[in-house]
Order: C-alpha cells, then structure tokens, then sequence
C-alpha cells in the first residue's frame, strides 16, 4: 500500500515539472530558434527559489540561491 503512494507522489511531482517547462515553453514568442528556447527555459529554471525541504535540511545554512536574477536588472547571454 505504501509503495502505491510513493508511486502516486512521484508521478504527482513528474507531472508537475512537466506541466511547469511546458508553461514556460508557451509563454516565449515563435521566433526563436529550439536551442535558444531550451537555454532560456534553462535560465528560467535556474531563476527558481530554494525549495523549503533544502532549507530545513541544511538548519537554514543554505537560505538563497546565488545564482538568482532580477528580469529587469540583469541580462541573459543565450545568444
């Protein structure tokens, strides 16, 4: 029964990733090319919070992501 459960919650979180590249994927313009949208849905990736279990984990050593950016402040050099 439990094993069930896990399977359930895992596929729950795949689906999750999945549905989130795929908004990520429809919210740019047509006229990019497809390695130039996959390094931007990279950085967009990369563009997210820590999750909370990570800063629970680390007994709030690790509370933000260095690599995070500001739209506006900062560019993206994906060419």
């Amino acid at each position: 029964m439990r094993g069930s459960d896990t399977f359930t919650n895992d596929s729950a979180i795949n689906l999750h990733k999945v549905k989130k590249c795929l908004l990520i994927f429809r919210c740019m313009a047509s006229n990019k090319t497809k390695p130039r949208k996959n390094r931007l849905m990279k950085k967009t990736k990369q563009n997210s919070a820590v999750p909370l279990w990570v800063i629970l984990k680390t007994n709030r050593r690790v509370r933000r992501n260095p690599q995070q950016r500001n739209w506006r402040r900062s560019s993206v050099d994906v060419g």
